[in-house]
């Protein structure tokens, strides 16, 4: 596991992507996703088999975005397939939106 949240080697595995094929695009995606659970997440979970993996998603997710800028992922025979707004895996399985544990100061 990842001391330091989720690395680029990971999400390339999770891409299915050679290690050399890790570019400037990837890391930046790594780089951000690892600040967006530094403010998302409770310190007491950051490093939770769960929230990296949903990092590792999320991370993946935005790298393949790069490929479709206007939110359109292919064209199929109906016309366009847009990439969807909202995840609610990753929502789950990073404690975000409804899915956030409830808490009582």
């Amino acid at each position: 596991m990842a001391e330091n949240g989720v690395t680029p080697d990971m999400v390339a595995q999770q891409l299915n992507l050679d290690t050399r094929d890790i570019d400037y695009g990837l890391r930046s995606c790594v780089s951000a996703v690892n600040a967006l659970i530094n403010r998302w997440v409770d310190p007491d979970i950051r490093n939770d088999p769960a929230t990296i993996h949903g990092g590792t998603m999320l991370a993946a997710r935005l790298y393949r975005r790069r490929n479709s800028p206007a939110g359109v992922e292919s064209f199929g025979e109906l016309g366009p397939v847009y990439v969807s707004r909202n995840d609610p895996d990753l929502a789950m399985t990073l404690g975000l939106g409804n899915y956030r544990k409830i808490v009582v100061a």
